[in-house]
């Protein structure tokens, strides 16, 4: 190989590694995080006096938190939760001073419910969910 070509090879791993720099700290995630913090301690809209915190972990068997900044510079918090063998993908927008957040997508399986199911649904999550020990001691 010439001077030439070695120049060429060096300059394109070179760029490669800073667009895959690039890529990976622009979707950083977190999970610990004050956004994270703030969605959880917010009222859930369909039931007075509970949080989004609680109603989550009345309804999942298993929860998980996390944070990233979206590509057009949004701040997402996403929680997932596991029920017996589905598994709930939600997402929420909060503005950068708190102010506000809003509901965003909404999964099912990791398949994006259509509004009018994902209301549905989020309206369903008021109802109290009874625990295994609890069906097991109704069923005596």
């Amino acid at each position: 190989m010439t001077i030439g070509q070695h120049l060429r090879v060096l300059i394109c791993v070179a760029a490669m590694g800073c667009i895959t720099g690039f890529v990976l700290n622009g979707t950083e995630i977190d999970t610990d995080s004050p956004y994270i913090d703030y969605i959880k301690a917010q009222k859930w809209p369909y039931k007075e006096n509970a949080s989004i915190s609680e109603v989550f972990d009345t309804h999942y068997e298993t929860t998980y938190w996390e944070y990233f900044t979206a590509r057009a510079g949004q701040h997402v918090v996403q929680f997932t939760g596991t029920d017996d063998e589905q598994q709930f993908v939600f997402q929420f927008i909060v503005e950068e001073d708190y102010s506000s957040f809003s509901f965003g997508a909404l999964k099912q399986n990791n398949i994006l419910l259509r509004p009018y199911a994902k209301w549905t649904y989020v309206k369903s999550l008021t109802i109290k969910k009874t625990s295994k020990a609890e069906e097991i001691f109704l069923s005596l």
